[in-house]
């Protein structure tokens, strides 16, 4: 089933299936729980992105934590935070995340087993993208959230599926909030050698400022060396840099090329980059929004 659509060259929209999933665990939650702020966004005042960017700062909000807003003397509570983050980021990541996977990720074998490390996951959406990017083939989702409640969110997602409660996008997933158990639950899908192809998605992570690098690199380190025999891909999604201010950029970038460096010691990997645009349409007033940009990287290994 494809859930994707694509009227026209970069031009991305939800299919009548994930319109439905969007309005009734995104969009209806969203204007029941915050109808203010939720009437602004239907009508596009143009204040209400300074809104959202202040209650969510900047996308980096603790989502399990109550926050109160001093402008407009507010408390949004964490259900309240990831509803307002989905309706608002989640459009952007999942067009964007598709667009990269199908315009630059090298096809995967049909036949082969995957398994989707998704750093970052929030609520699901670069595993939806990844989902109607490969189809219906034997794929293992794990999403990483430092957030409970984003899991959660994930995790409803999951069981609506492409189809309202039919079948779930992913039967094999699993959902944690750290690294620490990464590689003895990869051991439960993965047998050393049998040809499974492990992809390592990283969809505005490194923009966290509380990551830590090296503790990152070592869950990684580990998976490399213990699976050496299997095709593995990075995928690193983020801000085009140039519309970064100077110190936004060190922060992100910086951080993803102590990962490739660390990483880079033990693996001989071809990289491809580049910014890609792309249009998509909004959960809430179904305007189209134009020439959104993405910078992306992509580690592959050299033909194995």
């Amino acid at each position: 089933m494809s859930y994707i659509h694509r009227p026209h060259d970069n031009y991305y929209a939800p299919s009548e299936s994930l319109k439905h999933l969007f309005e009734e665990l995104v969009v209806q939650p969203f204007e029941h729980n915050l109808p203010a702020l939720a009437a602004d966004v239907r009508d596009t005042k143009i204040y209400y992105w300074e809104d959202i960017a202040r209650i969510l700062s900047q996308g980096q909000s603790n989502f399990d934590d109550v926050s109160f807003d001093k402008a407009s003397s507010e408390y949004y509570f964490p259900k309240d935070k990831v509803s307002i983050y989905c309706v608002h980021h989640m459009p952007r990541h999942l067009f964007g995340s598709y667009h990269i996977f199908t315009n630059c990720l090298t096809p995967i074998n049909e036949n082969n087993k995957v398994v989707f490390i998704d750093f970052g996951c929030g609520p699901l959406t670069s595993g939806i993208a990844f989902r109607a990017f490969v189809g219906q083939r034997d794929i293992t989702y794990f999403g990483i959230d430092s957030s409970q409640t984003m899991l959660d969110k994930a995790a409803s997602i999951n069981t609506y599926g492409p189809n309202r409660y039919q079948e779930p996008f992913f039967d094999k997933f699993e959902l944690s909030r750290d690294t620490d158990n990464l590689v003895k639950l990869l051991d439960r899908y993965i047998e050393n050698g049998d040809q499974t192809q492990i992809l390592f998605n990283f969809c505005y992570f490194f923009s966290s400022p509380t990551l830590d690098i090296n503790n990152l690199s070592n869950p990684l380190i580990q998976i490399v060396e213990k699976y050496d025999q299997h095709k593995m891909c990075f995928v690193y999604h983020n801000p085009d840099h140039r519309s970064l201010s100077k110190s936004g950029r060190l922060k992100m970038y910086g951080k993803w090329e102590k990962l490739k460096t660390n990483l880079s010691a033990i693996r001989s990997q071809i990289t491809q980059s580049g910014v890609e645009t792309f249009s998509y349409h909004r959960l809430i007033n179904g305007s189209l929004h134009n020439n959104a940009k993405a910078y992306y990287e992509i580690l592959c290994d050299e033909e194995k």
